[in-house]
């Protein structure tokens, strides 16, 4: 399977990615407060928001979707990524929150949860970035979906795939 140019096996990725391109227009990416809380609720189990700090860079966990709790187990609201939280995974996750902050771009994220207690699960998202008037990325927001590792992302650790913007 070309896991590239495949399309979300979670059909509310690909909503989510739908609404983040409508909101972004003409712009490189949608600033912040053209989210609108009511347009955004039917993905909020899913939904991931990250704050973004500069210096040095970090992020850190601002809301965390009740599903995602769910299927990982606990909730990382008010967390930062890093070692402990994602142990040997937080250099990969970091450095793909990274591309999108360098990039301003969005990204598919196909990985294992290998780092973690339920390492049998897979994980689908898509994290596009959220600017401020200057067009620097002050948030990224992910949209994530859970599944048994077996069914895509089994032989990869993390493979992340840049998106149309």
């Amino acid at each position: 399977m070309d896991l590239e140019s495949a399309g979300f096996h979670d059909v509310r990725l690909e909503r989510l990615y739908a609404y983040w391109l409508k909101k972004k227009g003409d712009l490189v990416a949608p600033m912040r407060r053209d989210l609108d809380p009511a347009e955004i609720k039917p993905f909020l189990p899913i939904l991931n928001l990250l704050d973004v700090r500069r210096e040095p860079l970090g992020f850190q966990h601002r809301l965390v979707g009740t599903e995602i709790v769910d299927r990982v187990g606990r909730d990382a609201t008010g967390q930062w990524v890093d070692e402990g939280l994602y142990g040997d995974g937080a250099s990969r996750i970091f450095d793909g929150l990274r591309l999108i902050v360098d990039e301003v771009r969005p990204f598919r994220r196909l990985s294992r949860l290998d780092w973690h207690t339920r390492n049998w699960l897979g994980m689908e998202a898509v994290e596009m970035p959220l600017i401020d008037e200057t067009g620097a990325v002050i948030k990224i927001l992910r949209g994530a979906s859970y599944f048994v590792a077996a069914e895509a992302a089994a032989d990869m650790r993390c493979a992340v795939f840049p998106l149309a913007a």
